[in-house]
């Protein structure tokens, strides 16, 4: 019984940080990541110049939400958005635009209200016009 009970608490005596197998301290849930965070998207350029949302589909070709960030982030981080632009577009079809942009928000508000938008950095826009 007191060895589980260690084994319950021994979290506790570890670093916070530490994420390991079997017992985990979940630290992305665990510390405080602030406010304000940055996400690199594609996103649809209409032809009012308002822009639409993709999903994960339209942007990397899969329904998987992590994937699609992952090769978002890697892209920008290469310096391949104008390639993840011309791909997206070719998925959305003829006479669409897309824009690869960094979207920075406050996620406090974009809980409660939606309206968390900060600013953008764009880092390609290319299609049809």
């Amino acid at each position: 019984m007191t060895l589980a009970a260690l084994i319950v608490l021994s979290p506790l005596a570890r670093d916070p940080q530490s994420d390991t197998y079997p017992l985990s301290t979940y630290p992305m849930f665990a510390s405080n990541r602030g406010e304000e965070h940055r996400i690199a998207t594609v996103v649809e350029v209409l032809p009012d110049g308002s822009t639409a949302r993709l999903s994960p589909e339209e942007i990397a070709g899969t329904d998987e939400l992590v994937l699609t960030a992952v090769t978002v982030n890697r892209s920008v981080r290469n310096g391949e958005a104008e390639e993840l632009c011309r791909e997206v577009v070719i998925r959305l079809g003829a006479g669409r635009r897309a824009r690869v942009q960094t979207e920075r928000h406050n996620v406090i508000d974009l809980i409660a209200d939606g309206a968390a938008l900060l600013s953008v950095d764009i880092h390609a826009e290319c299609g049809d016009a």
